[in-house]
């Protein structure tokens, strides 16, 4: 049995959370969120914001009692906070006991790999569009990850680039020709310190610090075909899950939905086609473009993603979901799908920089 609170006080009680499936438990301090809990103990959980923003410390609550810090129904719905879902940095123990289902454990039970701490340095850019580049770091050790996890790179030596910055994995660990080896999809963000200063010159060769694999966000075995939504660099850990599919012989048929601004701002297209080429079952590739001059040549889909989502809901409800890229179309697909597609096949995993995170950390201080 589970229950939530939502009384507004400082201090809960000391307790203990267990990770279902798993050997694993941390002692939780009074008032202390499970998250942060969690993380003391080294124990792998999905998180990126920790302040309730991102959603991705999503887990499921199945034994003892919380209350919530805040509104979570930004990121949990009305049906999966009935079924137990919760966000871990908004949750404290008001129970001797809590028990929770960890996204990011294996189907096995048993905990992904904990992050690690890697030196590396940056052996490749290769630029995919006007914006993004392909960065690839050659790792001192090896690194086992999940296709749709990501990692947090840091630059020491660069005043001001010591703060993590997320990036997901962009290939399937299936594919890769080394297990030192690491491809990230990187946007320019404007006014981004990180992002200034790797797009500023060449960086073929600078040393970074890679922390990782983070996220619960990765294919989750249904007998259901895959609908997959992405935008923007969104696009790299569908990528990587694709290619973990076809390297694994899936056959379930996929609808892969891709929006851009310009035809321009489409990237990894060929890489796109080959999947589709040799995947087994049927593979519909729809990229969808919401800038696009009307005086272009452009003959595919305008408008935006979640256009096409409501024009073919009810079609869509038998698939899994896996979406991925800027918080708004998130929160757009999931407002259309939620209605359609079971909680437990809704996966997402928002896109935030640093920027959009700031003001809410500031505000939960």
């Amino acid at each position: 049995m589970f229950g939530f609170k939502s009384i507004p006080k400082e201090s809960g009680r000391k307790g203990t959370l267990r990770v279902a499936g798993s050997n694993r438990v941390a002692p939780i301090a009074a008032g202390e969120t499970h998250l942060g809990a969690a993380v003391r103990e080294d124990i792998p959980f999905p998180r990126m914001c920790n302040v309730g923003e991102c959603g991705a410390c999503k887990c499921r609550l199945t034994r003892g009692q919380i209350r919530l810090k805040k509104d979570i129904s930004r990121h949990v719905s009305t049906e999966e906070l009935s079924s137990g879902f919760i966000l871990a940095c908004q949750s404290v123990a008001e129970s001797a006991e809590v028990e929770v289902e960890v996204l990011g454990a294996g189907d096995d039970g048993s905990v992904r790999q904990a992050p690690r701490r890697l030196e590396a340095s940056i052996t490749q850019m290769t630029m995919l569009a006007p914006d993004v580049c392909e960065l690839e770091l050659s790792l001192a050790a090896d690194i086992d990850y999940v296709a749709g996890q990501y990692a947090q790179l840091t630059v020491p030596e660069v005043p001001g680039l010591d703060e993590p910055r997320c990036y997901s994995f962009a290939e399937a660990p299936t594919g890769r020709s080394s297990r030192r080896r690491a491809i990230f999809h990187v946007r320019h963000v404007p006014g981004g310190a990180f992002t200034g200063w790797l797009f500023a010159a060449d960086r073929t060769g600078a040393r970074v610090c890679l922390s990782g694999p983070h996220g619960g966000f990765c294919y989750r075995e249904a007998d259901r075909p895959l609908l997959c939504v992405a935008a923007g660099t969104g696009l790299a850990p569908i990528k990587a899950i694709l290619e973990q599919g076809l390297a694994e012989g899936f056959t379930q048929d996929v609808t892969l939905v891709v929006g851009a601004r310009t035809r321009r701002d489409l990237y990894a297209i060929e890489s796109i086609l080959a999947i589709q080429q040799r995947w087994h079952g049927w593979f519909t590739f729809v990229p969808v473009l919401s800038k696009e001059s009307e005086s272009s040549t452009w003959g595919g889909r305008r408008g935006r993603v979640t256009d096409y989502l409501r024009e073919r809901e009810t079609s869509l409800a038998d698939c899994a979901a896996y979406l991925c890229g800027p918080p708004a179309m998130i929160d757009s697909a999931l407002e259309v799908l939620r209605h359609r597609i079971p909680a437990k096949h809704l996966h997402h995993d928002r896109f935030l920089d640093r920027g959009s995170m700031a003001p809410a950390a500031s505000a939960v201080a």
